[in-house]
């Protein structure tokens, strides 16, 4: 049952030839764009003094319907496509740099000329030779990188507290395959939120540029070759994520997940026991057991080494949401022996075998949740919805979950996420017909039973929908919180898995629906309108 280095040699050469292939995978459709010349900037940012081509028509019609590539009534202050659509509707607002200096400079009063300097003159003509917009050509890259690391890698945990071992990414040599995989996804998102369709043109041609440069780098690497450096996994991580933000494909981001996964399990768990190396770790387990869950295969991070190997140095820096991550990973494999079960009619031992792990996931989920809410007392509280107060109000959801912070409310989130998949993992054990292969249902708290104060409750198997409807309280505060960008990246998945729990809920799933398209529409995130139909 253990992922061999076989099966690791298989997936990482699989991600390789897709890399080289020019007809290969969806995800490598910009590859032939990157021999464009890249020394030009996007026009967005053209620099002053050059006389740019000339533009399109701008449309008049708001930022909502532009994004989503429909036409515009143009109605103010709210148009009717988005108002049937239960879109935020927002217009331009055109902002500029303005330089008030020029604007002193003409408005100087005659009688106070005596007491400006002798050389007032000449500074009055050098300020009517200003340019009254400031040209940010020169701060391009700089603007994009912050924006994207504060709105989508804001929770990623540095060892340092100014975050410069995820900035050192970027700010490594423009020519870098790190460097040019960060900021080419750096442009694609800022180029979603901001509507700037030159910015996304350069965003892909920079990912055909560092697709080749990644082709590169792993080139004449084999199984025995040394671990690839961190930076080479961070590069592979960067432009899945680009496909997050760019493609509305499945398959496209789940590429680069094997690829991901094949770079991690070669680096090795000792291979992230340093401090600078704890942020990919992070993200890549999140990152590798969905993309194992949408495929039902199990993955090597399933193995004891990969959950305690990594924190032997320091065994105190784990936290909750690292044990949690345990869990998750541990999920793909039980899917894969699930479907071994029903399709080669195995023993009852084999599912016996599964309701045993099943049953310690449980445990192990329960225990977690307990010192979740003793660590974080008053970390999650009930507010009553007012009416009109939000756009994603949904009238079957009377109150919304607010939190101390952005990361309680993922945590809280993902709590609810993995207890659900486990109970969907119950649900294919209950319809065996051997009935000693059925878990016992009686280990999640009844409400009846066990009365908490804590918002944080598991339900049993007939009322696991509360938990899916837990989730959905949890999206005012994660949409519209400061950080609403990363917000958003972490509802993707938990939103996909409550929507599976809402059957009985039709209501229920298409506001989760509307949920999802807002996603993908104004948090620049373009998966997240696929997410539902095929994942």
């Amino acid at each position: 049952e253990i992922h061999n280095s076989a099966s690791t040699s298989s997936h990482f050469f699989q991600w390789q030839k897709a890399l080289t292939s020019e007809n290969g995978s969806p995800s490598l459709q910009h590859a032939n764009i990157g021999d464009e010349d890249m020394s030009s900037q996007p026009k967005g940012f053209a620099a002053s003094g050059i006389q740019p081509r000339r533009q399109p028509r701008r449309s008049k019609g708001c930022l909502t319907c532009r994004k989503r590539r429909v036409k515009c009534d143009e109605q103010r202050p709210t148009c009717q496509r988005c108002s049937k659509g239960f879109h935020p509707c927002q217009y331009d607002d055109n902002l500029v740099f303005v330089n008030h200096l020029h604007d002193a400079a003409k408005t100087i009063r005659p009688q106070d000329a005596h007491l400006q300097s002798p050389n007032a003159l000449t500074q009055g003509e050098d300020f009517k030779q200003m340019p009254v917009t400031i040209d940010l050509h020169g701060f391009k890259n700089e603007v994009v990188i912050s924006f994207f690391v504060k709105n989508l890698f804001v929770l990623v945990k540095s060892p340092l507290e100014d975050g410069s071992s995820i900035l050192n990414l970027f700010s490594s040599e423009a020519d870098s395959t790190a460097g040019m995989s960060g900021l080419c996804v750096a442009e694609a998102f800022f180029s979603n939120m901001h509507c700037i369709p030159e910015l996304r043109v350069h965003a892909s041609a920079l990912y055909g540029r560092a697709i080749q440069k990644l082709k590169a780098d792993l080139g004449t690497r084999t199984e025995a070759s040394r671990p690839p450096p961190h930076t080479t996994i961070w590069s592979a991580l960067f432009l899945g994520v680009y496909e997050m933000i760019s493609s509305d494909s499945m398959s496209n981001w789940l590429q680069h997940c094997h690829g991901v996964a094949a770079l991690t399990e070669i680096a090795g768990p000792y291979g992230f026991q340093v401090d600078a190396a704890k942020p990919i770790l992070q993200i890549n387990r999140s990152f590798i057991s969905i993309g194992a869950m949408a495929n039902r295969k199990r993955i090597f991070l399933e193995q004891d080494e990969w959950k305690h190997i990594p924190w032997a140095l320091q065994p105190m820096s784990k936290t909750i949401g690292d044990f949690l991550q345990d869990i998750l990973c541990d999920i793909p494999g039980m899917m894969e022996d699930l479907d071994n079960v029903f399709k080669a009619k195995s023993s009852p031992v084999s599912a016996n075998f599964i309701s045993q792990k099943l049953q310690a996931s449980f445990e192990q989920l329960s225990s977690l949740r307990i010192s979740w809410n003793f660590i974080y007392p008053h970390s999650c509280w009930r507010q009553k919805r007012v009416h009109g107060s939000s756009e994603l109000a949904h009238d079957t959801l009377e109150q919304f979950l607010c939190f101390s912070d952005l990361e309680r409310a993922i945590e809280f989130v993902y709590f609810n996420t993995t207890h659900l998949i486990l109970h969907s993992i119950l649900g294919q054990l209950i319809s065996l017909p051997d009935n000693y292969c059925v878990f016992d249902e009686g280990m999640s708290p009844d409400e009846s039973q066990f009365p908490e104060a804590s918002e944080l409750v598991f339900w049993n198997h007939e009322n696991r929908y509360r938990n899916a409807q837990a989730i959905c309280q949890c999206v005012d505060y994660m949409l519209q919180n400061e950080s609403g960008a990363s917000g958003a990246f972490n509802l993707l998945f938990p939103l996909k898995v409550a929507y599976n729990h809402l059957s009985d809920f039709p209501i229920i799933q298409e506001w989760v629906a509307r949920v999802m398209e807002r996603i993908s529409t104004t948090k620049g995130l373009f998966i997240g309108a696929q997410i539902l139909e095929k994942y």
